[in-house]
C-alpha cells in the first residue's frame, strides 16, 4: 500500500490487510467506493496500522484496495481535513507525527469526553455486548502476551469505542473517534515496552466489572486510569 520512512514496508502492508477484519466493528457500512476507502484508511489510522510519518501514495492505496485513483483521492482529502493525514509540499501524503503539546491537549480532552461516554454507556449497553467485550478483553490479553503490537491496539480500540458507542450519544462518539484518528499511529510508540505490562488488561477487567454492575462512575474512572497509564509511556517518548 505505501512507502514509509520506517523499516519493513511489507509488514506495514500485511498489518493493514489484516486490520480489515475488525473494520465493521469500528465504522458503519457504506455502498460507495470513496466511503469504503475512507473507512479502511480511517480504521488503519485509529488502530495504529499506519505509523507516524509513514508516506502513502494514491496509486499504492488504490492498488491495495482494488479501486481507481479517484475514490482514494477523495478519501484522502477527507482525512486531511480531519487531520488524520497531511499533504507535504503539495504532493506527499503522510501520517502526521504528534508533538508532545498536541498529544497533551488531546489527552486532556479524551479524559473528559471518554469518561462522559462511559458513564452514559453503563446503563444502556446490551447484555450481549458485555459478553462480546469479555471475549475482546481475553483477545487483548492474548495479543499482549504474544507481543503482537498491532492486535493489541486493534483489540484495545474495539473495547473502548464499543463502550463509547453504547452511550447512544452519536455527536460525542464522533468527536471521540476523531481524537482516536489523530492519536492512533502514535500509540505504536508504546511497543515493545507496553507488551511487557498487563496494566492495560487489568484496567479492562475493572471496566468489565463496572459494566456488569452498571456503575457509570466506576466505568468512567477505569477509562481515565487506562488513559493515564498509557500516557506515562508516551509522554516520555514524545519529549524532545
Amino acid at each position: 500500500m505505501a512507502q514509509t520512512t520506517a523499516s519493513a514496508p511489507t509488514v506495514r502492508k500485511q498489518r493493514l490487510q489484516g486490520s480489515e477484519d475488525a473494520a465493521e466493528l469500528l465504522s458503519p457500512q457504506s455502498d460507495t467506493l470513496t466511503a469504503r476507502v475512507y473507512q479502511k484508511l480511517r480504521h488503519a489510522l485509529m488502530t495504529g496500522a499506519l505509523l507516524p510519518e509513514q508516506v502513502l501514495t494514491v496509486r499504492g492505496v488504490a492498488d491495495e484496495f482494488g479501486v481507481s485513483l479517484t475514490p482514494v483521492r477523495e478519501a484522502v482529502q477527507r482525512l486531511v481535513v480531519e487531520q488524520g493525514l497531511e499533504v507535504v509540499n503539495g504532493r506527499v501524503i503522510r501520517v502526521p507525527r504528534l508533538d508532545i503539546e498536541t498529544y497533551r491537549e488531546i489527552l486532556k480532552i479524551r479524559m473528559e469526553l471518554e469518561c462522559l461516554a462511559a458513564k452514559e454507556a453503563a446503563p444502556r449497553i446490551a447484555n450481549e455486548e458485555i459478553e462480546r467485550l469479555d471475549a475482546v478483553v481475553q483477545a487483548h490479553l492474548a495479543a499482549i502476551q504474544a507481543g503482537d503490537a498491532h492486535q493489541t491496539l486493534v483489540r484495545n480500540t474495539d473495547f473502548h469505542l464499543s463502550i463509547y458507542r453504547a452511550s447512544g450519544q452519536p455527536i460525542l462518539v464522533r468527536i471521540i473517534e476523531g481524537l482516536w484518528l489523530r492519536v492512533g499511529p502514535t500509540l505504536n510508540l508504546l511497543f515493545p515496552q507496553y507488551c511487557g505490562s498487563l496494566a492495560g488488561h487489568e484496567t479492562h477487567l475493572v471496566a468489565m466489572d463496572a459494566l456488569r454492575r452498571r456503575d457509570g462512575d466506576a466505568l468512567g474512572q477505569s477509562m481515565r486510569e487506562d488513559l493515564v497509564h498509557g500516557s506515562r509511556y508516551l509522554i516520555r517518548l514524545l519529549k524532545p
